[in-house]
């Protein structure tokens, strides 16, 4: 093969087999440069670039990269140029470098305006718009979309067209415009799937679902999602493949289907793993436990929320952590520990407070960004006007430039002060509030075991009662008084436990204050029999007790419990119990 022929083919391989590529590259360099062949070097040197970009190396990424500009400038190759900065840009960005990655954008921008290349402004525009939507600069970023329409509409290149819509529909998702956001996905979905895009067309199906999910709309995101994961288990990208699964299993634990959400979430994991990818492993391992909590598996679910916790701590992913700490909570509340659930959330409040000072400062970052973008592009506009700016104009700008970034370090310190008080002011009502739950649950604890007593004692009333009514019929039909005496006895042990069933139900109302209140507002063709039953059976008491307090058969409680949901209209699948414990 000639040299361009093994750049070229080593391209195509450079997304599915990095390793071998960065070796065969690097001979590819040697031959080149003793060639002299310039568009194999700086091939060459892209190459290694881009493979160790898919090896996650970003710092001999941009290393190679910059070669590659060095020698292209030397041949004053000024197309090779703007494709290197391109690259570069994209580099920065997932380094989070802001200003080094627009800078590097701009140059690619200025290049093929000056070459008014149109084909290559759409790609360049689409994915300046892609780094800015990142940084969370979405004005600028929607204006950049907006130019790659319209240059894509110039030279009809229709799946740029369809990039610039997937992105626009992504700002419409971030400012929760769901409606315009379904319009404009959909419409990048049409293109690519016209096109055979598989790529684009199963990214696009992830943005969808997401959207449709947030408008609660479960069933369509579904479909979103297992269509997109059938793309990409057809053409084996495995992020692809993780993102989809992680979502599916998501989607499966707000339905209520956890053992289908725990199949998700651990394909995902094994993929993050397998990366390593640390954001989507804390995220797994989180799904996971409220996985594992909904099936009961309290124990494992402890396991996977702390590996979370550790994973997000390690790289300092700060939204992953409080979102752990979060679950961490309910798993401990639900095992019956709460003051460690309590000290998970107060270390969940704690972070999301922290989150939310980054935040704040992120948001003024953008402000003063965009206001310097502004203002650039403000100053070009001018100075192809005018020569020369008024000096006292540029005092004026100055002044304002140092009293914005005064008002900004106010407005800072202002918000850190606010919240420092208000974490203090939670903190006194988080204790206060416990100790006040602990003396009403003990006051609780006791006042349901005195109405259980309460209970007992009207059953055992009545089953005395019911030995009564046997042995006076028995004397009666035997004609002898040897057994009054004894009568007599259970007589007066029956005046020591004697119980009358009004002292019970004051007794149920200290413990039940709004119970009948509610339950004969809502059904007010209730007997006064019925609304006994009603009280024991949110009790949880047995059939026979309730029978004894009633003094009726175990046949005649069934049929109360019948004639009671009837008259309550609970549906088959209803439970009369846990119905009446609720209220």
């Amino acid at each position: 093969q000639s040299l361009e022929d093994r750049v070229r083919v080593l391209w195509d391989r450079s997304y599915s087999a990095p390793d071998s590529v960065l070796q065969e590259a690097r001979q590819l360099l040697q031959e080149a440069r003793a060639a002299g062949s310039y568009h194999a070097e700086v091939n060459a040197l892209e190459l290694q670039g881009e493979a160790h970009f898919y090896l996650l190396d970003l710092d001999s990424c941009r290393h190679y990269y910059q070669q590659a500009l060095g020698v292209a400038q030397r041949k004053e190759d000024l197309e090779e140029q703007a494709h290197i900065h391109t690259s570069l840009g994209s580099i920065h960005s997932e380094f989070g470098e802001r200003d080094a990655s627009l800078s590097e954008f701009r140059q690619a921008l200025t290049i093929w305006e000056s070459l008014q290349d149109t084909v290559q402004l759409c790609g360049l525009e689409v994915r300046i718009g892609g780094a800015l939507d990142r940084f969370d600069l979405d004005d600028l970023s929607m204006q950049h979309f907006v130019h790659a329409l319209r240059h894509c509409a110039d030279c009809g290149d229709s799946l740029f067209y369809a990039h610039a819509l997937n992105g626009i529909g992504v700002l419409h998702k971030k400012q929760r415009n769901y409606l315009k956001a379904l319009a404009v996905m959909d419409s990048a979905r049409v293109i690519y799937a016209r096109q055979g895009e598989a790529f684009g067309q199963g990214g696009v199906l992830n943005n969808l679902g997401v959207v449709y999910k947030s408008l609660g709309r479960y069933e369509e995101a579904r479909r979103c999602y297992e269509q997109g994961l059938a793309i990409f288990e057809a053409d084996g990208y495995d992020r692809g493949i993780m993102s989809f699964a992680q979502n599916l299993g998501i989607l499966e634990n707000l339905e209520g289907r956890p053992d289908k959400g725990l199949a998700h979430c651990s394909r995902a994991l094994a993929i993050a793993n397998s990366i390593p990818l640390a954001s989507t492993q804390s995220e797994a391992l989180n799904e996971i436990a409220k996985s594992l909590l909904m099936l009961d598996r309290k124990a494992e679910a402890l396991d996977s929320i702390d590996r979370a916790i550790a994973i997000a701590a390690d790289k300092q992913l700060l939204e992953k952590e409080q979102q752990a700490w979060a679950t961490r909570s309910e798993v401990l509340e639900a095992m019956g520990r709460p003051a460690e659930a309590l000290t998970s959330l107060r270390r969940h409040l704690v972070l999301h407070d922290s989150l939310f000072t980054r935040d704040k400062s992120a948001e003024i970052d953008r402000l003063q960004t965009v206001y310097e973008t502004e203002q650039r592009e403000a100053t070009i506009a001018h100075l192809e006007e005018q020569a020369r700016l008024e000096q006292d104009k540029r005092r004026w700008l100055r002044i304002g430039i140092v009293a914005m970034g005064i008002s900004a370090v106010v407005i800072v310190l202002a918000l850190l002060q606010r919240r420092r008080k208000e974490r203090q002011l939670l903190r006194a009502r988080l204790e206060l509030q416990d100790t006040e739950n602990q003396r009403l649950q003990e006051q609780l604890d006791h006042k349901r075991r005195e109405l259980t007593e309460k209970a007992l004692h009207l059953a055992q009333k009545n089953e005395l009662l019911r030995s009564l009514e046997q042995d006076i019929e028995q004397l009666r039909n035997s004609g002898e008084g040897a057994g009054v005496a004894q009568l007599a006895g259970k007589i007066r042990f029956d005046q020591q436990i004697d119980q009358n069933w009004d002292q019970f139900t004051l007794a149920f109302t200290e413990t039940r204050r709004d119970f009948f209140r509610q339950l004969t507002d809502q059904h007010p063709d209730l007997t006064r029999n019925e609304l006994r039953l009603a009280a024991l059976l949110s009790m949880n008491l047995a059939s026979k007790e309730i029978g004894s307090i009633l003094n009726i058969s175990d046949e005649g409680v069934k049929k109360a419990r019948y004639r009671l949901r009837k008259k309550l209209g609970l549906r088959t699948e209803e439970g009369l119990e846990p119905y009446l414990a609720g209220l």
